[in-house]
């Protein structure tokens, strides 16, 4: 990916909508192995040319303000990934409707999100009003499971899954034994039956026409012969 952007800078320059898609991917990617600090860098300039081609209210902004807050918390600055993750909320609420899974999604994420920056303002509360001795907890981080990582990049990368489960396997295998069993629609047997009838209308039709008939045959020859 280092060369794959290295070589559209080159052809391109800096301000190109494909930058923001290599972008994406090599910040989702140094994200995954903990790289914090560089895939806040590549994320935050591909949710700026995002911006600029796509404009503010794109699904493709909401998704890389999502990717920017999801690594501002995993670098503790909550307060940063709350602003970009309301961002993302409400784009997905304007384009898609507050019942959509993105939308629900987007909540989850901010009430998690609240919950985290509460408890750290808080316990750094405690330390500057001299109510504890101890000092700022280390920030438990949890890193990204491999399936929400290959989750995001089949969606910055356009890639769609249809998840069918077994069970609508087994209604469709169903549904089509007991239609095999009933035999063909009604249409198309009526479709088979005039196609039927009009096969059998052509060769009627063949054979009464003249050149098929051997009295109009001989009929003509004598006439031949006498001319």
């Amino acid at each position: 990916l280092y060369r794959a952007r290295y070589l559209a800078l080159l052809v391109t320059g800096e301000n190109h909508p494909e930058l923001a898609l290599i972008d994406s991917n090599i910040g989702l990617i140094l994200h995954a192995v903990g790289e914090y600090d560089i895939s806040l860098r590549f994320l935050e300039k591909a949710l700026q040319l995002n911006l600029t081609y796509h404009g503010p209210k794109s699904l493709k902004v909401a998704v890389s303000y999502h990717l920017v807050a999801r690594t501002q918390s995993c670098m503790g600055d909550f307060r940063s990934a709350l602003t970009n993750e309301k961002e993302t909320f409400t784009i997905y609420k304007t384009q898609l409707g507050e019942e959509h899974d993105k939308t629900k999604e987007s909540g989850e994420c901010l009430r998690h999100l609240t919950q985290q920056a509460v408890v750290l303002q808080k316990k750094m509360n405690d330390i500057y009003q001299g109510k504890t001795k101890a000092g700022l907890p280390p920030i438990q981080i949890q890193p990204p499971s491999m399936g929400s990582v290959l989750d995001m990049l089949n969606i910055i990368n356009g890639i769609l899954f249809v998840q069918i489960s077994q069970q609508d396997i087994e209604n469709f295998k169903k549904e089509y034994e007991m239609r095999q069993k009933d035999g063909p629609s009604p249409k198309k047997a009526e479709i088979e039956g005039d196609t039927t009838k009009a096969l059998k209308m052509d060769s009627e039709e063949k054979s009464c026409s003249p050149e098929g008939s051997p009295e109009v045959e001989s009929s003509q020859s004598p006439a031949v012969e006498a001319s």
